[in-house]
């Protein structure tokens, strides 16, 4: 009887190399050296990257707000305007000169005087900021020359802006923010903010009227 062949795997070994054994796993392939210089030059871009990062305030320094605060009569300058209200008033019927207009939470008018710094300044944001942290922007509702006006150096204007609020944002101290420049500062003018507190207001009742004074000159400027 002729016995069955049994047919044994053979392995060739390169030279300097050992052979592998017979059911072991194929040995590593060994990283071409073009892999390896590019793994090192990606490693000293990685490198340089985190160090521009680590450094980037010192070649462009981010510019934060400023804030000036004060309280009512007080002259507050932030930046480039000096902001001084005069007084606060709250209704729930507000007369523009042109329209008769009533809310379900209350009217506040600010009576305000503005004027610039070194060079003519305007108004970019007018909020009240109510004790909760809510902030409520002038109304749209009502159109006012105090917020598109831009004012000379020392000259102020005065006028009215007025904010719509809830009834429940009254129901605590009240501060007025004036925010001289865009949200986003930029590396030359950061954004400056007044801040006058305005304490807690009246809640009006049914039917209190509030008008809108038209603006005019400050008589006598910041002296007067």
């Amino acid at each position: 009887m002729t016995e069955p062949t049994v047919e044994t795997a053979t392995t060739t070994a390169t030279a300097g190399e050992p052979a592998a054994t017979a059911g072991a796993p194929a040995a590593a392939v060994r990283p071409r050296r073009a892999d390896v210089v590019v793994t090192v030059v990606l490693l000293v871009l990685a490198v340089g990257v985190g160090a521009a990062v680590a450094r980037v305030d010192t070649w462009w320094p981010t510019l934060t707000a400023t804030t000036t605060r004060g309280g009512v009569g007080e002259v507050v300058t932030a930046g480039p305007l000096r902001v001084r209200v005069d007084d606060v008033r709250t209704g729930t019927v507000l007369e523009d000169g042109f329209d008769t207009l009533t809310t379900d939470g209350a009217w506040v008018a600010v009576d305000l005087a503005v004027s610039g710094t070194t060079r003519e300044a305007g108004i970019e944001v007018l909020e009240l900021r109510d004790a909760e942290g809510r902030d409520h922007a002038a109304s749209h509702r009502v159109s006012s020359s105090m917020m598109s006006t831009f004012v000379d150096p020392d000259v102020p204007e005065a006028g009215t802006v007025v904010v719509e609020v809830p009834a429940r944002a009254l129901e605590g101290d009240v501060v007025l923010r004036v925010l001289t420049e865009h949200d986003d500062a930029d590396i030359d003018r950061p954004q400056a903010v007044a801040e006058v507190d305005l304490g807690r207001l009246e809640r009006p009742a049914a039917d209190t009227v509030v008008e809108v004074l038209p603006p005019a000159l400050v008589p006598g400027g910041w002296d007067g």
